[in-house]
């Protein structure tokens, strides 16, 4: 048998606050919702979903309150696992002018990200509210299709 995947369907996120991070991902990141969100006063019926692309954003309602331990953003220091979430954007400087005052950076200024096979990038990270980390990149190369 060979297995034969074809496309990232779905991600989720798990949170104690499920309104919260509906109205950052909606309001301040600007993803449409992919089945529309109603905010529902029973906490186990609490969930968004959001279209990034071909792929669908869901955020459920965990009761466990462990602190998610925040990344940092240099890969050779954090632990095995999940990283982030990337979105590309065509400017990286308007991208962070509009997030100014609404997210947490990782860190101070953009970074530059130049490889030999002519992939080049810059991008920013920063945490969501629950403090899962998202980039946003401004890729551009000779070899990108």
């Amino acid at each position: 048998m060979t297995l034969s995947l074809k496309r990232v369907d779905n991600m989720v996120i798990l949170t104690n606050d499920v309104p919260r991070l509906a109205d950052f991902y909606h309001r301040i990141l600007g993803l449409p919702f992919f089945i529309e969100y109603e905010e529902t006063p029973k906490v186990e019926e609490q969930w968004a979903s959001f279209e990034l692309g071909s792929l669908v954003l869901y955020v459920f309602h965990t009761t466990n309150k462990t602190a998610l331990k925040r990344r940092t953003s240099i890969n050779l220091e954090d632990p095995v696992g999940f990283d982030s979430i990337a979105f590309e954007v065509e400017d990286l400087d308007s991208a962070v002018t509009e997030l100014e005052g609404e997210v947490q950076w990782c860190h101070d200024g953009t970074t530059p990200w130049d490889h030999q096979s002519g992939v080049h990038y810059r991008y920013r990270a920063f945490f969501d509210p629950d403090g899962n980390m998202i980039y946003i990149t401004e890729p551009s190369s000779s070899g990108r299709k």
